[in-house]
């Protein structure tokens, strides 16, 4: 009796758990950001196995270039991973990757921040189609900047300057990171720095105030999911199943975002050695736009011989950074960004495909 009882519990219990590791694996690695929460959030809601897949999830608190030169130093560190533009175009050189989906916009997200008692912020407005922006060229002629170089940040502040008809030659560059780039703003050694979010609330608590957000200069920074497209050759059931599991934290986010945010702190505090108020991970969630699956699905749709509206928009951030970082000795970027360019490169297949995966699983 005991042995019939105990194989009853086996089979209610055990077979779950037996099937789970039968699932199909694949290596996710994202950002210690609000798109990597979002997936982490899948990943602890179940929402992988629930459609069928093991997500192998990695979380790195560094920033895309740093993600992309893992993958050229050894392609098997991830299957998949999330960006933004800029590192996948200049990252991506000489690495046959795909894009597949847009997890999030962190246009809102990423600013310029000075410190409190800066002349930049005595004014406002200086080019009249940017109204809520801060400086003049009077004000940010020969200031130091620290920036992570090649990534949004300093994508964003080029757009800064461009709307006082500045560049990177009418100020100075320093080349650091998030976390570092606010040590040296608070020590006076920079006059600025370009950062994005979890990194903008630790520039706010530290009294540190915006001059602008990516938005204001009108910038897009969408954080693309790019697969490796040997990976994707075989495994394409694989990765649809993953971005399934991704819009159904998207969804949740969705119909309710501010229950999200005692989630969103307890993953900042897991990846992090910072505390992050329940507030700012409200109000972070509440300011990181998601899109929709449908919504998606029209952004990438190609109509006749033309070009999806996700193409135009990597094409475009293609070519201004061919302006501001082509260098005539090298040619890398100039491959890179027809890659980019290239519709074979972006694809809504998956996103069709994980369409279907999550009609099935709401039935």
């Amino acid at each position: 009796m005991l042995r019939i009882v105990f194989c009853v519990v086996l089979l209610i219990f055990g077979l779950p758990q037996v099937m789970a590791f039968d699932l199909p694996r694949i290596k996710v690695t994202m950002l210690m950001e609000h798109e990597g929460f979002l997936m982490w959030y899948a990943k602890k809601q179940g929402f992988d196995r629930k459609v069928g897949v093991d997500i192998d999830l990695t979380i790195l608190d560094t920033n895309g270039i740093d993600i992309m030169n893992r993958h050229r130093e050894n392609p098997s560190s991830w299957d998949v991973t999330c960006v933004t533009s800029i590192p996948l175009i200049v990252g991506s050189n000489q690495m046959p990757l795909e894009i597949v989906g847009i997890a999030n916009d962190e246009a809102n997200t990423t600013g310029v921040y000075v410190r409190p008692d800066s002349d930049i912020l005595k004014v406002k407005g200086w080019n009249e189609d940017y109204p809520d922006v801060y400086g003049s060229p009077e004000t940010i002629k020969g200031k130091t900047f620290a920036i992570k170089t090649l990534t949004s940040g300093a994508f964003m502040l080029v757009k800064y300057l461009e709307i006082f008809n500045l560049d990177f030659t009418d100020i100075k560059i320093v080349d650091l990171a998030g976390k570092d780039s606010i040590l040296a703003l608070e020590k006076g050694e920079v006059d600025g720095i370009g950062i994005w979010s979890p990194d903008t609330y630790l520039a706010e608590k530290k009294d540190m105030k915006q001059v602008t957000s990516a938005d204001d200069v009108g910038v897009e920074i969408p954080l693309m999911f790019m697969v490796d497209k040997n990976y994707i050759e075989d495994h394409g059931d694989v990765v649809a199943k993953m971005l399934a599991a991704y819009m159904m934290a998207v969804e949740a986010q969705i119909e309710n975002p501010r229950s999200l945010a005692k989630d969103y702190q307890k993953f900042l505090r897991k990846y992090s050695t910072y505390q992050f108020s329940k507030e700012f991970c409200e109000y972070d969630i509440l300011r990181h736009s998601v899109i929709p699956l449908e919504s998606q699905l029209k952004l990438f749709e190609k109509k006749a011989m033309g070009k999806s509206k996700v193409q135009k928009l990597e094409a475009t951030i293609a070519s201004s950074l061919m302006l501001i970082l082509y260098d005539s000795q090298n040619n890398d970027f100039v491959m890179t960004s027809k890659q980019v360019k290239n519709p074979r490169y972006i694809t809504d297949k998956y996103l069709k495909q994980a369409k279907r995966i999550l009609q099935d699983a709401k039935k």
